[in-house]
């Protein structure tokens, strides 16, 4: 049986900030939205994919998590988040979405568009 996964709650803007040009999600690419009854919606998850060795954070911003270094957002990161669902990143995304903190600049959607994954 696998370790069930861990919140924990970190400052937004340092959420943000650690994701860095991972935000806003590119269009196409997958998302893994959490349960809304969770107990952090920004901050971190670290999940435990092989019993007995150290666990995987994963920064979590408004619910999501994006693409990031610690791993695949993909159905097997999905299924040890009990809840979550896997969703693919829709067309355009508004530039406050996700908001931007004081010291970062605007979202600019045309430019992540063309960063998009070849079909």
């Amino acid at each position: 049986m696998s370790m069930p996964p861990i919140f924990v709650p970190l400052d937004r803007d340092e959420v943000v900030r650690c994701l860095g040009d991972r935000l806003p999600p590119r269009v196409g690419w997958p998302v893994l939205r959490v349960p809304t009854d969770a107990e952090v919606q920004t901050g971190g998850v670290c999940v435990f994919p092989r019993e007995g060795q150290p666990g995987w954070l994963f920064y979590l911003l408004d619910g999501l998590i994006a693409e990031q270094d610690a791993g695949a957002v993909d159905e097997a990161l999905a299924a040890l988040i009990p809840g979550s669902v896997l969703e693919t990143v829709p067309g355009d995304i508004p530039p406050e979405s996700p908001p931007t903190s004081p010291s970062d600049p605007p979202w600019d959607p045309a430019a992540m568009r063309a960063q998009a994954p070849p079909e």
